[in-house]
């Protein structure tokens, strides 16, 4: 990470760093599921974290977990 004398960040590394930040969110968003494509009485998740708008349910099976994001709002 280039750094100015004064241990701030120079602009060149604070433009990066925002568009890696708007890639990470715009890749979260697309493997975000709608709760309404899921059944979580059919199919109920092992654990469910609570994260706002949205939730991570964890399918358990075995010595493998899937970790699925769901769009709750």
């Amino acid at each position: 990470m280039a750094k100015n004398h004064d241990g701030t960040k120079d602009a060149e590394q604070e433009i990066l760093d925002a568009r890696i930040a708007d890639q990470y969110a715009q890749n979260l968003d697309e493997i975000l599921l709608d709760i309404a494509d899921l059944n979580p009485e059919i199919c109920p998740p092992d654990k469910r974290y609570f994260l706002g708008e949205r939730e991570a349910w964890v399918y358990e099976h075995g010595n493998i977990a899937e970790l699925v994001f769901v769009r709750t709002d």
